[in-house]
């Protein structure tokens, strides 16, 4: 395989006038950062969901189970059974104490605090009331004769003795609302426990409700509050916007329904029920707002995000879209699911026999959890702990228990295979194997889109990929500047002691800045677009760990910069090596003999002084002896005779300038009392040839005549 170097020249030459010759290196380039991504970081193969049975056998027959705030209430026809499974040894056995013979329960209501108990009787229909620290059901009166089939708990109360205002649906499709007080059992006079009971809505006794929620939105409003409320029935999901003042009196919702009076409400209707249905919202904490909902409808999951944060908006869902259940392939499609719980990223659905789990991000079938009912008897329900978000199931004779571990384990794939790089990282930013992976794939997208520069950026953060094959993709581009943004990127993200890397990289660069100034020098076009590049090229070797790499490799840089004609940068370089010397032979080279002085003055070394004034004083002999009388006794008077030795003051015009060796050995005798011997018979040698007149005066004065 040819170096890498020769394939981008010879890219490079395709649009150059001349072809240049790259350097070499004799180490090949296949690995340029060491990074080393360990497999062994990958998340061990466990499943999200498993299943432990509880060690618990219920003493009747179970028919209804709900776990909230940690605290499980079990229905057994006519009995209730509580417990705080922080304590598990404290349980609590309730009787109802129904009119009805045979009556049994219909439902049971738990807040999501575990506080506040609602029982509705199938038979007599009676509706209980009992408060967590209560051991005695209380009959709730105005709810007397109504088939209670779902209730909307107000998740901002947190309240012990009320349960604020709640909505209360039944199967005839009523909607009132509600506030229960746990009352006092010591009183003489015993009062109902429902502070008031108005009915709100009615959407038909052909339209009975299987599901409420509802809750408080984001609003700016300093005098009302806004809410929203999810209302399901076997086939429809209806959806009520509406404002309540801060001030108001109860009902509290007749405000929101009473936008509705002459006004159709939202909803979505699914046909294919199968007589119920089931609403779940996800809260990513308790009493925030929900991001997400699941629907189970005959047909499917009806599913899409929530957005509260729409001022105005009367539709609170959006993104929706029906998945079909979950199916193992070539199988005989189940019965009609019992029961739904949302998590963040899946939908669990129960059977008689089994739950399975889909995933909200890709509708792939997951999981499947199967039952032997000839043990365990069929599965009756399912529901999540609100505050805790534990999962139960459970039978007549058996509650288990479900552990979600890294639920979010497999998401970054999903976003991955969507496109959706973002999010990918996101869920991956732990795991630097998996990370490395969408970074991959991000990149190649950039690049297929020819965004080539973010592409870039993208492929110099990933470790696994080979540095030579995201090299040549960039060489077989027209883009320059891509392949600079890689190296560049991929240069700073080099560990210090990487120095091999390093040197390849940065000498990389530089002959790619080079090529660039090059051919703007050559096409004469944009001169502003020169400076630019020019600016840039010379901020790249000022940087820290530029400047400590080209130091260490700068034969090889002078060599480069000088095989492109660059002058200019060769200059600048040598100065910021500190090359000094370099730039002072260059500009006597260009005859530009002041620029040379310049430089020498502003340098502390006086050897300088001695190596170049010779030179000087041949064509710019004034300015020289300026300098040396600027210098004072820094030089020494004798180590300038070699420079004086090549003053010619014939050549230049006396009558505007005189004899400058004269000045400064006059300058040298006079003011720094010099008294070495070859000065001052350089000085007698000048006096003799060029004036006469002054030799007396000078023996005089050293007391050489009598």
């Amino acid at each position: 395989m040819s170096n890498l170097f020769e394939q981008y020249e010879r890219a490079s030459s395709r649009s150059m006038s001349r072809v240049r010759e790259a350097p070499r290196l004799d180490r090949p380039l296949t690995h340029v950062s060491s990074g080393f991504l360990s497999t062994k970081l990958q998340d061990d193969e466990v499943p999200i969901f498993s299943r432990q049975r509880i060690n618990f056998r219920p003493p009747e027959t179970v028919t209804h189970l709900l776990v909230c705030n940690n605290f499980l209430v079990m229905a057994m026809a006519q009995k209730l059974f509580r417990l705080d499974l922080e304590r598990p040894d404290s349980p609590d056995e309730l009787s109802l104490a129904s009119p009805a013979a045979g009556d049994k329960v219909y439902r049971i209501f738990l807040d999501p605090t575990g506080r506040h108990l609602i029982i509705n009787m199938a038979k007599s229909q009676e509706t209980y009331y009992l408060s967590r620290s209560s051991k005695k059901p209380k009959n709730l009166v105005k709810l007397r004769g109504m088939a209670i089939s779902a209730i909307g708990w107000n998740k901002q109360n947190a309240s012990e003795n009320s349960t604020a205002a709640i909505i209360v649906g039944t199967i005839k499709g009523i909607l009132l609302e509600v506030e229960i007080q746990s009352g006092d059992s010591s009183s003489f006079f015993q009062q109902n426990l429902e502070q008031y009971s108005k009915q709100l809505i009615s959407l038909g006794e052909d339209q009975p409700i299987t599901a409420i929620e509802f809750e408080r939105m984001p609003s700016s409003s300093k005098t009302e509050y806004k809410y929203f409320i999810l209302v399901t029935t076997p086939g429809r999901l209806y959806q009520y916007v509406g404002t309540v003042p801060m001030t108001t009196e109860p009902p509290m919702f007749q405000h929101v329904f009473q936008n509705y009076e002459n006004l159709q409400a939202r909803f979505q209707e699914i046909p294919g029920d199968f007589g119920t249905s089931e609403l779940k919202l996800y809260y990513s904490k308790y009493r925030g707002q929900p991001t997400s909902f699941a629907w189970m409808t005959g047909p499917g999951i009806y599913y899409g995000k929530i957005n509260t944060s729409v001022a105005g908006n009367d539709n609170v869902t959006m993104e929706t879209r029906l998945m079909q259940y979950p199916e193992s392939e070539g199988e005989v499609r189940l019965k009609h699911p019992l029961s739904i719980i949302l998590t963040e990223f899946h939908v669990l659905v129960l059977y008689a026999d089994r739950m399975r789990a889909m995933c909200v991000l890709n509708e792939q079938f997951v999981f499947d959890d199967f039952y032997d009912t000839n043990k365990y008897g069929k599965l009756l329900g399912l529901c999540q702990d609100p505050l805790r978000a534990t999962i139960w199931a459970y039978t007549e004779t058996v509650v288990f228990k479900y552990k979600i571990t890294h639920e979010a384990r497999d998401v970054w794939q999903m976003y991955l295979d969507k496109g959706e790089f973002d999010l990918a990282k996101e869920y991956c930013k732990d795991n630097p194997v998996n990370l490395d992976k969408v970074l991959t794939k991000q990149a190649e997208q950039l690049f297929l889109d020819k965004k080539y520069h973010k592409s870039a950026t993208i492929y110099a953060m990933t470790q696994q990929n080979s540095f030579e094959e995201i090299v040549l993709r960039f060489i077989q581009i027209e883009d320059k500047e891509a392949l600079k943004h890689f190296l560049h990127k991929k240069l700073f993200a080099l560990q210090p002691n990487e120095l091999t890397q390093q040197t390849m990289l940065v000498t990389w660069l530089v002959e790619i800045y080079l090529n660039c100034l090059g051919e703007l020098r050559e096409s004469s076009k944009d001169s502003a677009q020169y400076d630019a590049v020019q600016d840039e090229f010379r901020k790249f070797l000022a940087q820290t760990k530029i400047k400590k790499c080209v130091q260490d490799n700068r034969d090889t840089i002078y060599q480069l910069v000088k095989s492109h004609g660059d002058v200019e940068d060769m200059i600048y370089f040598a100065v910021l090596m500190h090359d000094f010397e370099v730039v002072i032979d260059h500009h006597l080279q260009q005859e530009d003999y002041q620029k040379a002085l310049e430089m020498i003055k502003k340098q502390p070394d006086i050897d300088w002084v001695y190596k170049f004034s010779p030179i000087l004083m041949q064509n710019i002999p004034k300015q020289t002896v300026d300098l040396w009388i600027e210098l004072g006794r820094k030089p020494d008077p004798k180590k300038l005779i070699p420079a004086l030795v090549q003053y010619d003051p014939f050549k230049f015009n006396n009558k505007t300038q005189g004899n400058e060796a004269a000045r400064y050995l006059e300058f040298a005798i006079k003011t720094l009392e010099n008294r070495d011997q070859a000065i001052h018979n350089y000085l007698l040698l000048v006096y003799t040839k060029l004036y006469p007149n002054k030799l007396m005066n000078y023996l005089e004065q050293q007391g050489q005549v009598s």
